[in-house]
């Protein structure tokens, strides 16, 4: 009986110890803050936002160059859970360098809870952009003095069930 407890006691202060040495997901996959969102958004630097993305592990997929702008997307290959799941960002700079944009997109983590909390100094507005007007995506848009911040939750279909898509989008007045 008392080597049967003593087991017991033993295997109970593994598993503690081990509930504290496991990765958080936020450690497994690491996001940027709206303050590192925000100072990436006020940029308009491509090459400098390309250094610093990269810290994060995500890779260069694409250069789209349109009439007023240019969109560089990065992209990373993350398993969360015994789940694969690819994280998207992608940085829009105006031609002439006068704003930029910062989205990213991923079903990895839910960028909702993650963000909420640290946009408590914006205000609140509506929300003005497409992915709002869909009736399976809760959007909700803040801004202050010098940027407007969207933080989107899409229920989607995955091939393992239902799942969710998050968005965050920043951009400099």
């Amino acid at each position: 009986m008392k080597s049967f407890c003593l087991t017991i006691s033993l295997l109970f202060i593994a598993l503690c110890s081990q509930a504290q040495n496991a990765p958080t997901i936020a450690t497994k996959n690491p996001f940027p803050t709206i303050s590192t969102l925000t100072a990436w958004a006020s940029y308009n630097s491509q090459e400098k936002f390309n250094l610093d993305i990269r810290s994060l592990g995500f890779k260069f997929e694409e250069k789209s160059v349109e009439t007023a702008s240019t969109s560089y997307t990065y992209i990373r290959k993350v398993t969360v859970e015994n789940i694969n799941y690819t994280d998207r960002i992608v940085y829009r700079i105006a031609n002439d360098n006068s704003a930029s944009i910062i989205s990213l997109v991923t079903a990895s983590t839910d960028l909702v809870s993650f963000y909420t909390p640290q946009l408590a100094g914006y205000k609140t507005g509506k929300c003005d952009n497409e992915m709002s007007k869909d009736k399976k995506t809760t959007c909700t848009c803040y801004n202050n003095d010098k940027f407007v911040i969207d933080v989107c939750d899409e229920r989607v279909k995955l091939t393992m069930g239902d799942g969710n898509n998050y968005f965050i989008s920043v951009a400099k007045k």
